[in-house]
């Protein structure tokens, strides 16, 4: 029964010295059980004590934090969690990081610096390759570019490169003539004072353009290609620097950050806390089962004055206010994603997982029965089943059930990739009749069981007249169930229907008219209405109950439709196969089914999920299910 409802919660709270506190929220957040609540929120005597101030410590904190993440990024380090956590004063971490931040800084402004220097030289051959030499002299254009055309003595030419070296520059010596070069000068205009005072010292003889542009030379762009490729090694060295730096402080930046992490969860759980002159009462959600972990670790402190423990049955708020836990094992962990999509399930009512888990893998396999198909979904999910996060690992195990669901049903119906073989159980393109009554009496099945969990959850909240007169209430059941059974008699076995399905469906039929009369005996209505009014809503519901139970189990014969169409599509894909085959060859009708079978997994794979998930929010949890607001969310380190 545990795994078939929500966990039993205890509030649990306690009253410590200010002292102290840190002492009993360390130990919470050890456990990992605590979900902190403000009492204020639940005691209405206890509103006027203050809220405990942390603001400018968890400002504090986070400032840090956001230190050790920007230094760990610019490191290409990721500090991971430590087991046994050191402590720190704020001092010793801005220290700590400083003298880090230090190491770090003139490594990155050398890899800042390199970096822009590559663009550069990067943008002015860009710009050197798309326009001839010479007419790069349009200014409107080459704003940032500083270009100068002269003549410079020979014996000068190195000193003009090493005058240069730390700017991004381009020499194009293109001419020689008795001694001198003739040479075009490209750098940045942000450059232009020092160029020319290089230019003055050196001897640079400034002429005129010529007329005719002169195309780049390949010995210049093996020249320009070897100062970036130079540029991009020694980027990628200062890259290398900082990662070693980021090796060597990983150890300190990990235990800096796991601290943190423990100081802000402590600080999440003084958000919630009240404060009086010398005591801090702190409150919090445990598991029942949990619960006497939590009382007798938190009493090995000495200056615990106060500790109460309610059952959240005692606790006077809306139980949609109580935090959710669901217990399951890692068996049905994924089919929590199908159930989160649509909403937590309200705490104290039946958790429906193991239910949906059923539901869900049917509904999919007998839609999508083919065994290939069924192990190519298996293998996909296993193939990536380390891929991710612990949702994505969680919803590959959700299609690898899937997988094992249709490969099932191959076997039932007979298919491999749409070739049949003896089935075990029937064809569905050979025996339609049987597999649309299975498919009703299936979704009878589904219906009866979400009438049954709303049943039991208004017994569980104490609420009779719903339990009973709710549209999917008892009286609403039992008309069903005899509306059923007469339909089965008169079409299925040919029979008169019995006189006590009728007495049955008569007598639901005049309770559910007199609900409001029978109502009036046992409560208070909640709106005033006149006597009338009601039982004229009353004979509405009938008929809305009526209509709605034919909808719900009607919807079910999808399942016998989409059985009908995977195999349909299978008949179309080898039809198309065969007239390939005369017109293309043995080759291309063996790659036109190939693809048709992808086809069929990605795009009806797809639309059989969404009517299966279609199916148990809309015909089974329209029945019973009541969403809470919060999930048990414990702090922990």
């Amino acid at each position: 029964m545990s795994m078939l409802t929500t966990s039993s919660m205890e509030l649990l709270s306690v009253v410590v010295l200010k002292e102290r506190l840190e002492d009993v929220t360390t130990r919470l957040l050890n456990l990992g059980i605590f979900h902190p609540v403000d009492i204020r929120d639940i005691e209405n005597e206890l509103k006027g004590l203050s809220p405990l101030q942390i603001d400018r410590e968890y400002a504090d904190w986070d400032a840090l934090e956001t230190r050790t993440r920007e230094l760990s990024r610019k490191m290409g380090v990721s500090p991971t969690a430590q087991k046994d956590i050191k402590e720190y004063t704020p001092v010793i971490i801005k220290d700590t990081l400083d003298g880090i931040e230090s190491r770090l800084a003139p490594l990155a402004a050398r890899k800042e610096e390199l970096e822009l220097d590559l663009k550069a030289k990067e943008a002015i051959f860009l710009q050197m390759k798309n326009y001839p030499l010479f007419s790069l002299k349009r200014d409107s254009v080459y704003s940032f570019l500083e270009i100068s055309l002269g003549r410079i003595d020979e014996r000068n030419m190195d000193v003009l490169h090493r005058s240069f070296k730390d700017m991004p520059h381009i020499i194009y010596p293109f001419r020689k003539d008795s001694g001198q070069v003739m040479s075009l000068f490209i750098g940045l205009r942000r450059d232009r004072i020092f160029m020319e005072k290089v230019f003055k010292d050196l001897g640079w003889e400034k002429i005129d353009y010529p007329k005719e542009p002169e195309a780049l030379s390949k010995e210049v762009q093996e020249k320009i290609f070897l100062q970036m490729e130079q540029g991009r090694k020694d980027m990628e060295k200062a890259g290398e620097d900082m990662k070693s730096l980021g090796r060597d402080c990983r150890p300190a930046l990990s235990s800096i950050q796991s601290f943190i992490s423990m100081k802000r969860a402590l600080l999440e759980a003084k958000k919630f806390s009240c404060a009086t002159e010398k005591t801090i009462l702190l409150s919090g959600w445990v598991p029942l089962e949990e619960k006497e972990k939590a009382v007798n670790e938190i009493r090995k402190i000495d200056s615990v004055s106060y500790l109460e423990a309610k059952d959240a049955e005692d606790v006077a708020i809306p139980r949609e206010d109580i935090p959710v836990r669901l217990r399951h094992s890692q068996i049905f962990k994924p089919f929590e994603l199908l159930i989160n999509s649509y909403g937590i399930p309200r705490y104290g009512t039946i958790d429906p997982t193991i239910f949906v888990a059923v539901s869900f893998l049917l509904m999919f396999g007998a839609m999508f029965g083919d065994l290939g198909h069924g192990l190519v979904l298996c293998l996909s999910s296993l193939l990536f089943r380390k891929a991710g996060n612990e949702k994505v690992r969680q919803a590959l195990s959700l299609i690898f059930y899937c997988g094992v669901s249709s490969a099932v049903f191959g076997v039932l119906y007979g298919s491999f990739f749409g070739f049949e073989f003896e089935s075990v159980w029937i064809k569905p393109m050979e025996d339609i009749l049987s597999i649309f009554k299975v498919s009703v009496f299936f979704g009878i099945g589904v219906i009866s069981t979400g009438i049954l969990i709303n049943v039991v959850n208004a017994l569980r909240d104490k609420d009779y007249i719903k339990a009973i007169f709710d549209k999917a209430g008892l009286i609403g059941g039992v008309l069903y169930w005899a509306a059923i059974g007469a339909l089965s008699k008169l079409f299925i076995a040919k029979k008169d229907i019995p006189f006590s399905y009728l007495m049955f469906i008569c007598a639901g039929l005049a309770l559910l008219f007199l609900k409001p009369v029978i109502e009036s005996f046992f409560r208070v209505r909640e709106e005033n209405k006149g006597m009338m009014v009601a039982l004229i809503e009353s004979t509405v519901d009938i008929l809305e109950i009526g209509m709605g139970y034919l909808a719900n189990t009607v919807s079910f014969i999808r399942i016998a439709a989409f059985a009908l169409a995977h195999a349909g599509l299978f008949l179309a894909i080898f039809e198309l196969s065969r007239i390939v085959n005369s017109s293309a060859g043995p080759f291309a009708s063996f790659l036109v089914v190939i693809l048709g079978n992808a086809l069929i997994i990605l795009l009806e794979g797809l639309v059989v999920t969404i009517q299966s998930l279609r199916l148990n929010y809309y015909e089974f949890f329209s029945k019973f299910f009541m969403t809470g607001k919060h999930e048990y969310k414990p702090l922990s380190i």
